[in-house]
Order: structure tokens, then sequence, then C-alpha cells
């Protein structure tokens, strides 16, 4: 299993710089006329970052609260107004705005699920893919055609199977292999904070929660690629985390880890393989 590093630079930008990203992408959300709501889930959290730079400007010190839901903040912008003009992610953008979006709030949401699609549609951007959002969740080019990613967040131990024959069935229709994207999030237990030195350990505690659900789940993932319903599967955790050693300790660290078994068809194993090569640079 290939991991990828991403704890990302990005989501510890200073708390100005956040509230001024949120602005953007509320004038995304208005320029797209999807509407914000005055005590919407997303108008609420998105709140959270003019309070915290209220309150640092004022050097008065804000609760925990307000510090972690702004680093949510920051990677929803950040994926917002990376995809300005994106036409397919309109229906996602309404989803995440009429949805619960706290990041301790586990119950099911279309609105957690549309904003994993819009993460990893602006992470393959930034990694130079051509992308777009359409069936089955996103398409990308990396010289092998249009090339199907199903996303799938996981709410329970118990739905692992259920979810994973959803995306195959996505997929089925476009006879390219295809990649299924799990996210992990909701797994973590709520108000859990990685306490560790550095950068280095944090991915070590990711990487391995994402190789320990693999294991478990083993079957299934294996079942899906031998019977080439996918050609791998993209695994995806995002943490809180205090790494003592840095000079910003806080930070909302993610780990990003690419599976497939070498039982696949060698028409599978090389379109995962290709995509592979762009992940991580």
């Amino acid at each position: 299993m290939k991991s990828i590093n991403v704890v990302s630079k990005a989501w510890t930008n200073t708390y100005e710089e956040i509230a001024a990203k949120t602005k953007l992408a509320r004038a995304v959300l208005e320029q797209r006329k999807v509407k914000l709501r005055a005590g919407s889930a997303l108008s609420q959290l998105l709140s959270q970052a003019d309070k915290l730079s209220l309150a640092w400007a004022g050097q008065v010190k804000p609760g925990d609260r307000v510090v972690w839901d702004t680093a949510f903040v920051n990677r929803l912008v950040d994926a917002v107004i990376n995809l300005p003009d994106e036409p397919g992610i309109q229906e996602a953008l309404k989803r995440m705005a009429g949805s619960v979006m706290q990041p301790d709030d586990r119950n099911t949401s279309q609105g957690k699920d549309a904003l994993w699609e819009l993460v990893l549609l602006s992470d393959l951007k930034n990694n130079g893919l051509a992308v777009m959002a359409a069936e089955p969740d996103i398409l990308v080019d990396f010289g092998m055609g249009n090339y199907p990613i199903a996303c799938k967040k996981i709410w329970s131990e118990n739905g692992v199977e259920k979810r994973v024959s959803h995306a195959a069935k996505q997929l089925a229709p476009f006879n390219n292999g295809g990649i299924i994207a799990i996210n992990l999030d909701d797994l973590v237990p709520v108000e859990k904070v990685i306490s560790v030195p550095n950068k280095s350990y944090v991915r070590g505690v990711l990487t391995k929660f994402n190789l320990d659900f693999v294991e478990r789940h083993r079957d299934v993932f294996q079942d899906a690629v031998r019977d080439g319903k996918c050609d791998g599967f993209i695994i995806s955790t995002t943490a809180l985390a205090v790494l003592w050693e840095e000079e910003t300790p806080a930070y909302l660290a993610s780990q990003t880890s690419l599976w497939h078994i070498q039982e696949s068809s060698p028409e599978a194993r090389e379109r995962f393989l290709a995509f592979g090569q762009f992940q991580g640079k």
C-alpha cells in the first residue's frame, strides 16, 4: 500500500488568511446562486473562522472548539475556491449548504459526502491532473482516457461492504476499471486529537489507521479488485493533530493511501499504477 504525505501546509494558514479565504468561498457560493441560509450548519461552521480571526486580532484566547472547527473550515474553503468554475460541482455545493457539516457530528450527511468529492477533486487538480466532476463522481485523465473514480465516505464499520458494492455499480458502465475512493474521517473518534512530536509521527499514525481498516475489510477489497469491479482503492483519513515539536503545533493532518493487489488483471494493474505515478508529487 502506497502512502501519500498530506500534512497540508495550506491548512495551516494564519487565521486572517483563513478568514479571507472563507470570504472568497462565500463569494463563490453566491456567484453560483447557492443559498447559504443564516443559521444553517454550513453558515455556522464558516462563522467559526471569523470568530477565530477576531479573537486573534484582539489577543483573546479562542476556545478549542473554534480553533479546531476553523481547521476544518480551511479544508472546506480550499476545495471550494480551488474549483470556482468547475461546472459539475453545483449539486455538491447545494448538498453542502443544506446538510450537517460539523466535523464532530457523526450523523450521515450528504454534505460531507459532497465535501469528500470536492476535496479529492481539488487534490487531483493540484497534482496537475485533468479532472472533472462527473459520473460516477470524478473523471480524471492521465493519458488513458476518462478514468472513473467513485467516492464513498464510510460512516460505520458495518456498512463497508454495502458502500463498496454501490461504488462498484457506479463504475460498471465505464468499462475502464476505475478506483473506489474511501474516506474514513467519520470513523475517527469524536474530539480525538493525535498528539505526537512532528509530521513524520502523525503520518505513521494515520497510515496505520488506514492499513488497519484495510486489514479488517481485506476480503471485501480483494474481491472487488479480483472480480474486476475496480482497479484499486484510495483510502484517506483526516484528523486533528498537535505536533509539539513543530513551529505551528495545531494541524489538520491527512494521509492518503493507495491499495491494490497483484492478482488483478494486467490491464487493471497498468491503469492503477499509471494513476499512482501522479500521486504524492
